[in-house]
């Protein structure tokens, strides 16, 4: 394929708690400037979008039961992950290897129709795309609200040790006020000088002011138009 007939993409890879995020997403990726690139929300969180905005933000009977329902009927039909699927059913991988394991067929299946790939990742999607992204074709990483250790267990090796080894530029926007990780995080860490932190002042559920909101599109804007 001709780099012509290829496009590019702004995936955005979301927390677990998707649906406490979708006025962030609205803020953050309202009115911005693409620079041509088109938004994708990745497997996961596609499904979670496309099932929230047919329910609506409450509660439905079956919302536990059809989504988790939908999201295996596209591993398996669409993606042919069927023996990750399977290793997932039986706890054999956890929800975030299983996770991470559908994001990488999915960017590899998407990479013969992409010329260049920005990742806008949320919380536990910065640890999805971070640990696959050297062997990825993944051009730079903005994230918002690393989860650096878990407020009620405490650091693990899964969460940080492949940050010291990124090779992908990386950008962290990081509440000052984070439990998962505040501004301590700059002496405990070993973070690869491909990784840039920036604090702003907020906790985990990033509730940003109109000045770090700025802040946030303004650097996603700089680092669509290094690809115009």
């Amino acid at each position: 394929m001709s780099l012509k007939g290829k496009n590019k993409i702004l995936l955005v890879l979301g927390r677990e708690a998707l649906d406490r995020d979708s006025s962030l997403y609205q803020e953050v990726l309202g009115n911005l400037q693409l620079s041509g690139f088109e938004i994708r929300f990745d497997p996961m969180d596609r499904i979670r979008f496309l099932f929230m905005r047919k329910i609506g933000p409450g509660k439905f009977l079956g919302k536990h039961l059809l989504l988790p329902f939908l999201r295996a009927v596209y591993v398996v039909l669409v993606q042919r992950q069927l023996f990750d699927f399977l290793l997932f059913v039986l706890k054999r991988i956890s929800s975030l290897e299983f996770r991470t394991r559908v994001v990488s067929r999915y960017i590899q299946r998407k990479s013969k129709q992409t010329i260049h790939l920005v990742v806008l990742a949320r919380s536990a999607g910065s640890i999805v795309i971070s640990s696959i992204a050297n062997h990825m074709p993944v051009d730079y990483i903005i994230c918002l609200g690393y989860p650096f250790r878990s407020p009620e267990e405490g650091d693990a090796n899964f969460r940080t040790a492949h940050l010291a080894r990124l090779e992908k530029p990386m950008t962290i926007f990081q509440g000052e006020r984070d439990p998962y990780g505040g501004k301590d995080i700059v002496n405990q860490y070993t973070l690869s000088p491909q990784i840039q932190l920036s604090f702003v002042d907020v906790d985990h559920d990033f509730n940003l002011n109109e000045q770090d909101l700025l802040r946030v599109k303004t650097e996603i804007e700089r680092v669509l138009m290094k690809w115009e």
